[in-house]
């Protein structure tokens, strides 16, 4: 029995050649007078990787560890006590296991979802320029598209912060241990490069394709809807500004030009107010950039959508601004008692989400809307358009404070002029003791009243 040999396990056996190994190079280093102090890893602390190496890799399949030539790298490292070596290799097989797994999903869409930059994202069209992505933007795209969760994301950016502050991709003199490789390890395995897309993701994948090379019939719609209401708001979100950009794409096929029409409005009524400006933003980039066909595209979007609102304030500004010369004319005509509705309708689409009518309109948006309110005294009901009334009405409830300013500065501008025989000034009839708000859209109703009614007397 006393001579009974008992065989080493692979571990043992490279974990006792670690042990002899360690004194030889650390001598080496000596001899030619190189650093030995905070070099190489201490061994105790590679045999707790190596111990649990083989219990890491159980959820590599043997097929895959035949190419794993990271994995033999990442042991090698291991083994000489270089661990941010070790972490190097094994976060470049992270990125390209998580690029392989975005190639199995809606590839457009990923770009989509990961750049915002026009610029930037016109340059990424296939896979092999996934590597123009940043590796954080990667890891967070993925969770939003969910080929990671939340918490998995998590765990990946934590390893690239570490990747990036402690491992041999850049200087550092931070330290690592074996508890920390081996988590690492794991989880890299586990979380991608053994991960599978999820189905959701490749649900989004499936209805793009629909969209793009199939036609939805409009009775098709409502099954569609159906689906779009399960959705994560943030997947809702990066939907939209997914169908957005095929929209203004002007090479488009008319077909999924025509199935976005359908769609879009659904989509639009459930994404956040956040994205639906993000949206707006982009058409204007478009009008400044002068790409009339994508502006113009985008326009039509958003009219689609019911969205003129979101588009960004200097769109706007000049939007409003024509519209409201529009209903001046109108309202100047020999007819305007029965032509002011269309033009008074217009107005809202042009109004800014926020209700805060810019600065350089908002003179000509009060004076406009009062004089219209009030009448101009000509013609039937003194001149107002009975039909737009609920527009102006709708109006002046929502003036504030800044309106109220420049209804009190406008009487007597050239402009702003009322009724010939309007009885009293608003200025003179207000009472500073009380809510100036309250007293001007007052005198407006009242004003407004006595126009409204006189012809009744």
């Amino acid at each position: 029995m006393s001579n009974l040999i008992i065989p080493q396990t692979p571990a043992a056996s490279l974990t006792t050649s670690v042990a002899s190994l360690a004194r030889p190079v650390a001598d080496f280093l000596a001899y030619h007078d190189l650093p030995t102090e905070n070099v190489l890893n201490p061994v105790d602390e590679r045999k707790t990787v190596i111990d649990a190496f083989e219990n890491a890799i159980s959820v590599l399949p043997k097929a895959e560890r035949e190419k794993a030539y990271y994995l033999s790298k990442f042991v090698v490292a291991i083994s000489v006590g270089i661990f941010d070596a070790a972490l190097s290799y094994l976060w470049d097989e992270t990125i390209l296991a998580l690029r392989r797994l975005v190639e199995q999903t809606d590839l457009p869409y990923f770009f989509d979802v990961a750049e915002k930059s026009p610029s930037r994202r016109s340059r990424l069209i296939t896979a092999e320029d996934l590597p123009r992505i940043d590796d954080a933007v990667l890891i967070e795209t993925c969770v939003r598209i969910g080929l990671l969760t939340g918490v998995n994301g998590e765990r990946l950016r934590h390893i690239n912060f570490m990747r990036n502050h402690a491992s041999a991709a850049h200087p550092n003199v931070a330290e690592l241990n074996g508890a920390e490789m081996v988590g690492w390890l794991s989880n890299c395995l586990r979380h991608a490069i053994t991960a599978k897309p999820d189905p959701a993701a490749l649900q989004m994948h499936h209805f793009l394709v629909t969209v793009r090379e199939r036609a939805i019939e409009p009775a098709d719609v409502t099954l569609h809807e159906q689906e779009l209401r399960k959705m994560q708001a943030d997947r809702v979100d990066d939907l939209l500004w997914t169908l957005f950009g095929m929209y203004a794409d002007p090479n488009l096929a008319a077909q999924a030009r025509t199935n976005i029409d359908r769609l879009a409005p659904i989509v639009w009524k459930l994404a956040s107010d956040q994205r639906k400006f993000n949206v707006g933003v982009r058409h204007a980039e478009y009008a400044r950039r002068s790409d009339v066909p994508r502006r113009d595209l985008a326009m039509a979007f958003l009219k689609n959508v019911g969205g003129e609102a979101y588009r960004a304030t200097d769109i706007l500004t000049a939007d409003l601004i024509e519209k409201i010369r529009a209903l001046r004319a109108a309202h100047n005509g020999q007819r305007n008692f029965y032509e002011e509705a269309a033009p008074a309708a217009a107005l809202e689409e042009s109004l800014p989400r926020n209700g805060v009518v810019p600065k350089p309109v908002l003179y000509d948006w009060v004076s406009i809307v009062a004089q219209c309110y009030i009448g101009n005294g000509l013609g039937y009901y003194e001149g107002v358009d009975r039909g737009a009334l609920v527009f102006y009405e709708k109006y002046i409830e929502r003036f504030g404070e800044r309106e109220i300013v420049e209804f009190f500065a406008g009487d007597g501008r050239p402009g702003f002029r009322g009724r010939p025989d309007a009885a009293e000034s608003p200025v003179a009839s207000v009472d500073p003791r009380e809510d100036t708000s309250r007293q001007s859209t007052g005198y407006l109703y009242s004003a407004g009243a006595r126009s409204h009614h006189q012809d009744q007397s």
